[in-house]
Parts: C-alpha cells; sequence; structure tokens
C-alpha cells in the first residue's frame, strides 16, 4: 500500500512542480485581474465535473467492482464501461458547448452584463471540451489502479500543465486577447494527459469486446458512480457557489481563492490523495476486522502529515507566496490576500485528509450511501456559510467555509464509522508523541518568524527544520 503511495506521490510531486510553472506563468503574465479570475471560473467548470467524476465516483467505483471479478471476464467488463462512458462524455460535452451561457449564468452571473461577457463564452465554447478528455482520463485511471497500476495516471497531469506553458510561451502574443493561449493550452495538455494513459492502458493487452448492451459489472460500477457522484455533485454546487459570489466581488477575488487553493492541493495531493488512491484496492480485500486495523493505522498517518502540513503553510505560507508567485504582474497585494485564503483554507487539511480515509473505509465494503450523506451535510454547510461569511468577508469569508466543509464532512463521518465499526475514538487519530511533535513545531516556527530573517532564508531554516523533525519521526506512523 504504502510502495503504491510512494509512486503516485513521486509522479504528483512531478506534476505539482510543472503545475507550480504553470502557475507562475500565469501569474507572471497575467497577474490577478479580471481575465485570470475568467479563466479560473471557465476552467472549473468541465474542472468541476472532473472531480465529481475522478477523484470520488469513478475511482471509489471502479476499483471495488474490477477487484472482484476474475481475470477472465475482467477484460469484456472493462471494455464495457469504456463504450458507455465515452458516448455519455461526447453527450455531456457537446451540451456544455452549446449551452455555454447558460454555464456562465450558474457558475458567474456577475459576468452576464459584463463588457467581458461575448470573450467568456467564447473561452467556455473553447475550453468545455476537456471534460470529454478528463473524464477518460480518469476512468482509465480507476482501470489502471485496479491492476496495481499507478505511474502513468500519476504522471499524466504533468502534460496538462506542460500544455499550458507551451501554450502561453508561443501563443500569447497571437490572439487579440491573450488569454485564448490558456484555453487553448487545456485542450493541447489534455490531449496529451490523456494519450499517456491510453498508452500504460495499451500494455494490459485485454482483449476488445464492443457492445451496447450494459453488463452486470457495469451496472455495479454505474449504482455506486450515481450515488457517489451525487455526494461530489452536491459538493461541486458549494464550490458553484464560490465561483457565483466571487464573480459579483472585486477583481481578483477569484484569482486569490484559486492559487491559495493550489498551494493547499499540493501536499493534499502529494500525501493524502496518494494515500487515498493507493489504498483502496488493498482496503477493498480485507475483512472487516483487518480493514478496521489498517484504518487506525491510516488515520494516525493522516494527523502526522497534517500537522506538518498546517503549521507550516499557517507560518511561512506568505514567505512561501512571494518566492513562487511575485513575480510580473503579481504584486504585493496579490501575495497578501492569497495568503489570507490560504491560512483560512489550510485549517481545513487535516479534516480534508481524513475525509478521504474515513470514506475509503465505506467504499472498500461497497457502502457509497455513508459517504454521500456526510457529502451532504458538508455541502450544505458549504453553501449556507459561504453565502453567510462571503457577503460579510468577500474571498476570505469563502475560504472559512471551505475549512467548515471540511470540518462536518469528517465529524458525520467518525459519528457513521464509529456506528457501523465502533472503532474511532481521539486517541486514533493523536497520541502523546503527535501532540509533543506539534508543541515543537509550533514553537520553533514562532521563533523563526519571529526573528525577521530575509525571506529565503526564513524558508530555508523552516524547510530545514520541518524536514528533519519530519524524517526522525515518520517510521512512529508507517507499520
Amino acid at each position: 500500500m504504502f510502495k503504491n503511495a510512494k509512486i503516485i506521490s513521486f509522479f504528483t510531486i512531478i506534476s505539482r512542480i510543472f503545475g507550480y510553472l504553470r502557475d507562475f506563468i500565469i501569474a507572471k503574465y497575467f497577474g490577478t485581474t479580471i481575465y485570470t479570475d475568467m479563466f479560473f471560473i471557465v476552467f472549473r467548470m468541465p474542472n468541476s465535473l472532473r472531480r465529481f467524476l475522478g477523484e470520488g465516483a469513478i475511482n471509489s467505483s471502479v476499483v471495488p467492482v474490477l477487484s472482484k471479478i476474475d481475470d477472465k471476464d475482467r477484460a469484456k467488463a472493462v471494455w464495457n464501461i469504456i463504450i458507455l462512458f465515452t458516448i455519455i462524455l461526447f453527450v455531456v460535452a457537446t451540451l456544455g458547448v452549446i449551452f455555454s451561457k447558460e454555464l456562465i449564468a450558474v457558475f458567474s452571473a456577475g459576468f452576464l452584463h459584463s463588457e467581458q461577457f461575448q470573450l467568456m463564452d467564447s473561452m467556455v465554447k473553447i475550453t468545455f471540451p476537456y471534460i470529454f478528455i478528463v473524464g477518460l482520463y480518469v476512468l482509465l485511471m480507476g482501470i489502471l489502479n485496479t491492476f496495481n497500476r499507478f505511474a502513468y495516471a500519476a504522471f499524466a497531469p504533468t502534460l496538462l500543465n506542460v500544455g499550458i506553458i507551451l501554450s502561453v510561451y508561443f501563443l500569447f502574443s497571437q490572439f487579440t486577447n491573450p488569454v485564448y493561449s490558456l484555453c487553448v493550452g487545456v485542450l493541447f495538455g489534455g490531449v496529451l494527459q490523456l494519450l499517456a494513459v491510453l498508452y500504460d492502458f495499451s500494455k494490459l493487452k485485454l482483449k476488445f469486446h464492443f457492445s451496447l448492451k450494459i453488463e452486470d459489472s457495469t451496472k455495479e460500477m454505474l449504482k455506486l458512480m450515481s450515488i457517489t457522484a451525487l455526494g461530489g455533485g452536491v459538493f461541486q454546487i458549494a464550490s458553484m457557489i464560490d465561483a457565483f459570489m466571487a464573480s459579483f466581488m472585486a477583481s481578483g477575488s477569484f484569482s486569490y481563492l484559486f492559487y491559495a487553493n493550489r498551494l493547499f492541493q499540493l501536499p493534499f495531493a502529494v500525501f493524502s490523495i496518494a494515500l487515498t488512491q493507493s489504498s483502496l484496492p488493498d482496503l477493498s480485500k480485507l475483512n472487516k476486522n483487518e480493514l478496521i486495523d489498517k484504518l487506525h493505522i491510516l488515520t494516525k498517518f493522516v494527523s502526522f502529515i497534517s500537522i506538518f502540513v498546517t503549521l507550516y503553510f499557517l507560518f511561512f505560507g506568505k514567505v512561501i507566496i512571494k518566492l513562487l508567485f511575485e513575480h510580473g504582474r503579481f504584486n504585493q497585494t496579490s501575495t497578501l490576500n492569497t495568503y489570507y485564503a490560504l491560512a483560512f483554507m489550510i485549517l481545513g487539511f487535516f479534516f480534508f485528509s481524513q475525509t478521504k480515509i474515513l470514506s475509503n473505509a465505506f467504499y472498500a465494503v461497497k457502502d457509497a450511501k455513508t459517504p454521500l450523506k456526510a457529502s451532504i451535510f458538508a455541502a450544505l454547510a458549504s453553501i449556507v456559510f459561504s453565502i453567510v461569511l462571503g457577503l460579510e468577508y468577500g474571498f476570505k469569508g469563502l475560504a472559512c467555509a471551505v475549512t467548515i466543509s471540511g470540518f462536518v464532512n469528517m465529524l458525520f463521518l467518525v459519528k457513521f464509522i464509529n456506528k457501523e465499526f465502533k472503532t474511532l475514538s481521539f486517541n486514533n487519530f493523536f497520541d502523546y508523541k503527535l501532540l509533543l511533535i506539534f508543541f515543537i513545531l509550533t514553537i520553533s516556527s514562532f521563533i523563526i518568524h519571529a526573528l525577521n530573517f530575509e525571506y529565503i532564508i526564513e524558508i530555508l531554516l523552516s524547510s530545514l527544520l520541518y524536514t528533519i523533525i519530519f524524517y526522525f519521526n515518520l517510521t512512529n506512523y508507517i507499520k
């Protein structure tokens, strides 16, 4: 399990490095303006569907079902879900292009009467077909994970970032409005991303079966997928509320949230998603007692990771943003506001990470309804607090609502899992060693921060400190 997590983490780190280069170029060339707000909202439209289909519904439905199918029947099941899903994705992509104006109304009504509306409509028409490409990618990723093949799928997002970087570099001055270079880059990078997993999929040498008849295995996957997707869909509604409200806020508001979320997603993908993705195939094969034992190990390890990530970004997030993004048109105001958004978001890192692991325990026993219930409560909380806090505190309120939703999701999952397994208490998340690590890191970070070093020296010292403490305590939580 941890071996596969290391593979995913390694390639995720590579992807995130190129993701940073992508964001660096966008920040340098475009800053935090109305055009970046528009692009990030437009890019979120297909990405919202990717998130509720990808990291959630597909992987948590395809892997448990395919893992239990005999080898001789697996090829037929695989091709059946691929053919059906290709048709669905094509229809969704086509409808998105046709009803682009309606998508803008749903995601960002603040632009409906803006002089930039026609530009945004064109951006949607160019970018939305990415859902077809990335939808196939996440389906193939789930299939490959079933066969314990993780490397190519983890590396593939790097190619999306490469596509956007190359597009901006070569096409920035070729369009009347340079923002189009970002939209073209999404499609180009998406194609490269899909080709990578297609190449790995071809190595499986699964005999092709064409049939429009829906197999029993496909029905089971679709049933699980629909339940999980519903939960993801509820969360995406909450995400849409954020974009909707940000479209009425000051220029740059959504960009601050975007860059903060990018920094949040780096450790989240490297540690939490990698561990979740790699653990599901193994958890799906365990009996109840074995599952409980493994769950205790995973929750404690996630707590260990979360302490380091949360404290590091709280104390040193501002200098990290300054180093990574404060270049070109990304100014000091952009840095400060991005840090405020990040500080509120990172408080939810522990909650979201534990939610991933706890949800996996239910998916492993083919129970998708329980995570759905928890996610509905969390999404409702997100919607309510996004509106209340967003109206009062702007983008900072929206960032705070993200953390609150993570807390609610985890709270309900712990309640449900104790009802089902009677297994989790405070000691399953924290022990005295973790609390001691928390205390040491807090005091040390406060001292380094208070000494007012040059920001480069502050980053080096803090990174060295956190790395040393992390390394010498890691073996206590990997068993």
